[in-house]
């Protein structure tokens, strides 16, 4: 089944700034960097070019200044993440691919902006986004002996497999090659991540009783 082609956003915002990042938002994700125009962005936005400019300077300024809200955005979608219920470090790992993936078309255009960036915005973090909201999980069922840097290691495997599989499954070429390969569809990835999560706490657990 193809990704959905995300549909031209409505921009409601009453904040002149916000809608150009709105308008950005899409037009980076669908046509990429170079393929946008100001002159694209400002019509979408429904400013006038020098609306953009005086908020914005440059184009560049604009990539970044987008950039930071997409990781913003991202950040707190991770760290929303209901967790009332959860249990083990598995079904979190389960329930960040779904979140990832439920708006896939949004999905891929966000990853495109964001290796579409020539610096990172601000400070970049250590460790990928979700990290420590997935080390609490982990610190649960990891033996206390595991050391420090096997629980990075472990944390780093887990989300590393969840972001590839993630923008391959909200690719159409992507989400063709899972339902080719994988032997019971696309369906069973979260069991795979579930599994993934699993054999690492226990290969882990074993070494470092």
């Amino acid at each position: 089944m193809a990704v959905k082609k995300l549909s031209k956003p409505v921009i409601n915002d009453l904040d002149t700034k916000q809608r150009i990042i709105d308008a950005s938002v899409w037009l980076f994700g669908q046509k990429g960097y170079e393929g946008t125009s100001t002159r694209a962005i400002a019509e979408l936005a429904k400013v006038n070019i020098a609306s953009l400019n005086y908020h914005f300077k440059s184009k560049h300024n604009l990539l970044q200044e987008v950039t930071a809200y997409i990781i913003t955005e991202f950040k707190a979608k991770i760290k929303n993440i209901p967790k009332d219920d959860v249990t083990h470090a598995a079904d979190y790992a389960e329930r960040v691919f779904k979140t990832l993936t439920e708006d896939g078309s949004k999905c891929l255009g966000q990853f495109k902006i964001f290796l579409d960036a020539e610096n990172f915005p601000g400070e970049m973090d250590p460790y990928p986004i979700g990290f420590e909201e997935l080390s609490v999980f982990l610190s649960k069922e990891l033996n206390k002996s595991v050391p420090k840097e096997e629980r990075i290691w472990a944390n780093s495997v887990v989300f590393t497999y969840i972001i590839h599989t993630a923008v391959m499954f909200s690719s159409n070429i992507g989400k063709r090659h899972i339902e080719k390969y994988f032997p019971k569809k696309a369906d069973s990835i979260p069991t795979y991540i579930k599994n993934l999560v699993n054999t690492l706490i226990r290969d882990l657990n074993h070494q470092y009783p």
